[in-house]
């Protein structure tokens, strides 16, 4: 059987009012995402094509 993965560490969770760069990672919504670029108040994962990529469950 195929071991399950462990879930990482959450990161500091997301904050609105925080500008992030790219390389930051934060913790929304039981997930951990990485900023692509620069972004401030966009939600992780609001969308498809936005600033934050999945990182996976935390």
């Amino acid at each position: 059987p195929t071991p399950t993965p462990t879930p990482a560490s959450c990161k500091t969770a997301w904050s609105s009012s925080t500008a992030y760069t790219a390389g930051n990672e934060v913790s929304y919504g039981k997930h951990n995402w990485k900023a692509k670029w620069w972004t401030q108040n966009e939600v992780p994962g609001a969308s498809q094509w936005g600033p934050w990529q999945d990182e996976g469950a935390c």
